[in-house]
């Protein structure tokens, strides 16, 4: 019996240090460009946001691609709020940062002098990996019935993913460029007024 309690402490302490060592990281989006917006009076035209995402990627954990068909769902490395919040978040400011005369969110501010645009984006896939790339597939609709608009449209943003020494940092960043690229689209496809 003596032995065994000794044991049995080491065992415990062995397990305690090998989930320690395994910390978890956590991640956010960049709004990019990261330099200030051009400031205008006050904004013209305000942007009815939605963003719908894959539940696959939709999640805390951190989701890279392993081959054409296998993911990997990493549990140390997460995003730090609701993935599907932070990317309509980052898109919303995206588009503000290059649009001084919008505003973006995702309800009506209760104000009938400000024309409204409905822009809807659907993204359609999320797929990433270090030393490869990150891709976000998207279709939106942009509907403004004050100028008689309602196109659709469709794109694939790709951007490569360094193994640069920063991990999963990387694919965050990477993410964070192709959502900057599709601000680049949505941007100007909102009518100046």
């Amino acid at each position: 019996m003596n032995r065994i309690l000794p044991l049995t402490a080491a065992c415990a302490c062995l397990l305690l240090t090998a989930c320690a060592s395994e910390r978890d990281h956590f991640y956010v989006l960049n709004i990019l460009p990261q330099d200030a917006r051009a400031t205008a009076a006050a904004p013209t035209l305000h942007v009815l946001l939605s963003v719908s995402v894959p539940s696959v990627v939709d999640r805390a954990e951190m989701v890279v691609g392993t081959s054409d068909n296998g993911i990997l769902v990493l549990d140390h490395d997460r995003w730090a709020g609701t993935f599907a919040d932070q990317i309509a978040q980052t898109l919303a400011r995206d588009i503000e940062k290059r649009r001084s005369d919008v505003l973006v969110g995702d309800r009506g501010f209760g104000q009938a002098a400000t024309p409204s645009v409905t822009l809807r984006v659907d993204i359609v896939r999320m797929v990433a990996s270090l030393g490869g790339s990150a891709s976000v597939e998207a279709h939106w609709r942009i509907v403004d019935a004050g100028a008689g608009v309602d196109e659709i449209g469709g794109d694939v943003f790709t951007v490569p993913v360094p193994v640069d020494g920063t991990g999963y940092a990387a694919v965050a960043r990477a993410y964070s460029q192709a959502l900057s690229s599709l601000a680049d689209k949505l941007s100007a496809g909102v009518r100046r007024r």
